[in-house]
């Protein structure tokens, strides 16, 4: 085995994500834009026939009532599908009796603020007026019925198998699969699978491969934080070993223990090591 130490500055590299189920994907920007569309010439329709509008004028105080509304239902929905529906069921229930209130009462005082503004754009003084009575009444029901709709298509759209699928490829996203080292001025991919031990030195950690040897610029803490615990494990405070280069680990007496690594290296094991090592044990 070669054995070449070089001193090397550790660059992290992208890695594509494993192929698994998403989360439901988040709705187009064309399928938004149609449901504003649509809600647009459906309150357009209502204001020509109520209130004897033109149409433009109709079209534009149309848009002060849907904009804050497809804002609103965008930005809850986010909240539904990551915060919300993980959740047990009676934590559910207790925040969407929450939101279904919160949001009537934000989209009505946006939805007023809105028409005050296209009122200002049309030549009226700027002035938000409210509703009252069976009138204020009737908004706020809207708005608890719009919010049960929105519930309801996301609740379709929710998958918990998925959710825990994408947990769990965000978990291992975090994990240092591949880095770089340079050497003069050239630079090589070591993955991480290839590391059998990981020594601290100093402000440096020592890392061996089955075929080589190299400096990275971590200290050993700072490399263990970007690997993966499952397959890496700290059995001394200067040593870090793969579980998948780990041929046998034997006892040394006063509750060590020696791993053999199947690069031929020997690694003293501590109590505290032991202690992980026997986690695994099934």
């Amino acid at each position: 085995m070669s054995d070449v130490t070089a001193w090397s500055s550790l660059v992290p590299m992208t890695t594509l994500a494993a192929p698994g189920l998403q989360l439901p994907r988040r709705p187009r920007l064309s399928a938004w834009a149609a449901a504003s569309l649509g809600l647009c010439i459906a309150y357009a329709v209502i204001f020509v026939i109520t209130e004897d509008m033109s149409l433009a004028t109709a079209f534009l105080v149309a848009f002060g009532n849907v904009a804050p509304l497809i804002l609103l239902a965008a930005a809850v929905r986010s909240l539904l599908l990551t915060k919300v529906l993980p959740l047990p069921l009676l934590l559910q229930t207790a925040w969407q009796v929450i939101l279904s209130i919160s949001f009537a009462l934000c989209w009505y005082a946006s939805s007023r603020l809105g028409v005050a503004l296209v009122s200002t754009v049309l030549g009226d003084p700027f002035r938000v007026t409210g509703f009252k009575g069976p009138a204020l009444a009737w908004q706020l029901f809207q708005g608890l019925m719009l919010y049960a709709a929105l519930a309801a298509i996301t609740f379709a759209q929710w998958s918990p198998a998925a959710f825990r699928k994408v947990e769990a490829r965000d978990a291992d996203a975090r994990w240092l699969e591949r880095y770089l080292i340079r050497s003069g001025e050239d630079f090589h991919p070591i993955d991480v699978s290839q590391i059998v031990t990981i020594s601290g030195a100093q402000d440096y950690s020592e890392v061996t491969t089955p075929s080589s040897r190299h400096l990275v610029r971590l200290s050993l803490a700072e490399f263990e934080s970007k690997l993966d615990p499952h397959r890496f494990i700290r059995v001394h405070r200067s040593k870090i070993i793969h579980l998948a280069h780990l041929e046998r680990a034997e006892l040394a007496g006063g509750g060590r223990m020696l791993a053999h690594m199947s690069n031929g290296d020997s690694v003293p094991v501590s109590r505290a090591g032991v202690k992980s090592l026997r986690t695994l044990i099934v």
